[in-house]
């Protein structure tokens, strides 16, 4: 992003979808502006991302987590980098530890990261959640917000797309929960949240 800041490159993305997605985005005061916290949402797009990052990182610096895959496309990998984007080998046999190290190190620092549950697009119904975000919930102690978006599987239609935040969740087992266990469970109350969240 060569003689452009990063401020400008996300004013003219935000008119991208204002213009031609009419772009409603609703709850952004729900958004903590200090400590850690990991926001999370659906996936069924690639313009997901650029979407939602869009509207965050101007309330506060933010980092996401994405396949690897969309750091090899210029100029959208350059834009992740800006945002202190994490890459993450979803080929990677037992999860990209690596990735995982790096929101660990981002929330301790009192960073906010953006990422999705379900670890890809969901082309259907929902996937099953993933549970690095309980993992990074409980080593970290950062709250989560679930987001939900709505129609961006039609952005290439000029689809209206809305964004909406939901409430702020806590990692807190129960005492007789095993690890393991509590983090499914927390990852499917996380899932549960994100797709409460109505439309209107």
């Amino acid at each position: 992003m060569a003689g452009i800041s990063l401020r400008s490159f996300l004013f003219f993305v935000r008119l991208f979808f204002r213009i031609f997605n009419r772009i409603d985005v609703k709850g952004l005061e729900r958004i903590p502006t200090e400590g850690p916290l990991i926001i999370v949402a659906n996936h069924v797009s690639n313009a997901d991302p650029p979407a939602l990052m869009s509207y965050v990182v101007p309330v506060r610096p933010a980092g996401i987590l994405a396949k690897k895959e969309l750091f090899a496309f210029p100029p959208l990998g350059r834009l992740f980098l800006s945002w202190k984007g994490i890459p993450v080998d979803r080929r990677r046999e037992g999860g990209d530890i690596g990735a995982l190290r790096g929101g660990i190190e981002l929330l301790k620092g009192g960073g906010c990261l953006v990422l999705f549950p379900e670890g890809t697009r969901a082309k259907g119904p929902p996937l099953k959640p993933r549970l690095g975000v309980a993992m990074l919930a409980h080593k970290t102690g950062a709250p989560v917000l679930a987001a939900r978006i709505f129609n961006t599987e039609n952005f290439s239609k000029l689809g209206k797309i809305t964004i909406k935040f939901g409430n702020l969740r806590s990692f807190a087992p129960s005492a007789s929960d095993g690890r393991k266990d509590a983090y499914a469970e927390f990852s499917r109350s996380i899932m549960s949240d994100i797709f409460a969240i109505t439309e209107g």
